[in-house]
């Protein structure tokens, strides 16, 4: 981050977000995923985006059950971990509705958490194991059967129609996948760990989109200045970066790359944090956290709930 402005102030943050001379590309390649994408590429792609998120707005029932039968599945149970028991398998079951596909074993998604690596780019790191774990991936998704429906199945009539490249037919999914996961899974587990510790009745969409804005799963935002810019008092020349913090209230970004599945996120975390707060009990605590150490996902890589008794 040493070559990196950082913006500090709400308005200036604000304001890097929504202006059109800081890229969203760390390079000036072409890329084909949607995250480092701008201009009118960005806008027909992520059209395309859009459609595969509103196959499953509202949260279709049977998905609202699935995340509800996870949480009602460790309520006997002495111990269990927020990220394993809880954010993980509520995220996955999440992101294979939003793609139509899966279901997800923990081999893949081990994969889809280790590319990750890829946001390295923006440091001038390769990440030969993003791109190996990326790869993989992106093969589990080209080699799924048709189902003839599911965002999936949506992608690749966009390519036939001509719509999106045979490059974004590849990428995209994993992009989608990504996002669905990683960030769910990082904001259900810190949002489980606050419930255990500080039991909350908010937990409708308005009391969720507050603890994502206060949790902030995805710590920053990077851009790349295309042109001379003046940006928080000093100015940029072209190809310096900025880093753009995701708190106090920009957590799902502002912008063309405004989080377009923030209503699936905020529908899924009120299921699963209802359904939580409803087995959770004063004889529950937290005995073991573990945090992640990437410098843009917050997350836990553990959190253990144990039942007095059981300590």
């Amino acid at each position: 981050m040493d070559d990196f402005l950082v913006v500090d102030g709400r308005a200036d943050r604000a304001a890097v977000l929504r202006d059109p001379r800081l890229s969203s590309s760390p390079d000036t390649s072409a890329p084909a995923n949607l995250l480092f994408m701008d201009g009118e590429d960005h806008r027909r792609l992520r059209e395309v985006v859009k459609e595969v998120i509103g196959l499953v707005e509202p949260l279709p029932a049977e998905v609202g059950a699935g995340i509800e039968e996870i949480v009602r599945g460790l309520a006997d149970r002495a111990e269990f971990d927020l990220v394993a028991d809880f954010g993980r398998p509520v995220a996955a079951l999440v992101a294979a509705a939003v793609l139509g596909a899966g279901p997800f074993d923990d081999r893949f998604l081990t994969a889809l958490s280790e590319t990750t690596a890829n946001l390295n780019v923006w440091s001038g790191e390769s990440s030969p194991a993003g791109d190996v774990a990326a790869l993989r991936v992106a093969m589990f998704f080209l080699k799924a059967p048709d189902t003839g429906s599911g965002g999936l199945a949506l992608l690749r009539r966009a390519h036939a129609e001509g719509r999106i490249s045979e490059d974004e037919l590849m990428v995209t999914p994993v992009m989608l996948a990504h996002a669905a996961y990683e960030n769910s899974m990082n904001f259900l587990a810190l949002a489980g760990l606050g419930l255990v510790t500080t039991p909350r009745e908010d937990l409708g969409a308005a009391g969720v989109r507050a603890l994502v804005q206060e949790i902030a799963p995805t710590r920053y935002a990077a851009r790349r200045a295309t042109a001379a810019a003046e940006i928080a008092g000093r100015t940029l020349a072209p190809d310096e970066k900025v880093a753009v913090p995701l708190g106090d209230g920009l957590a799902f970004g502002l912008g063309r790359h405004a989080c377009p599945g923030s209503r699936v996120a905020v529908a899924e975390g009120e299921i699963a944090l209802r359904a939580l707060a409803r087995i959770l009990t004063p004889d529950h605590a937290v005995t073991e956290v573990g945090w992640k150490t990437h410098p843009v996902f917050h997350g836990l890589a553990k959190a253990v709930v144990t039942r007095s008794g059981n300590r």
